[in-house]
């Protein structure tokens, strides 16, 4: 499991759009105790797919 931090410099991201994607129901991170993201494996190859797609240049 991995914080907000690592799981954004592991799959080339910022912080910021890892937050974004949670918002709009794209993954959902686990939470601990305290509230804090912890991002999982499984996470990161959905963040990475993510960013694969987005990254796909699509007409208006």
């Amino acid at each position: 499991m991995y914080g907000i931090s690592v799981a954004a410099d592991l799959v080339g991201m910022d912080p910021q759009s890892l937050r974004l994607y949670e918002r709009r129901g794209l993954l959902e991170p686990a939470r601990t105790d305290g509230g804090t993201r912890r991002y999982s494996s499984d996470d990161l190859a959905r963040l990475q797919r993510i960013g694969h797609l987005s990254a796909i240049p699509r007409p208006l």
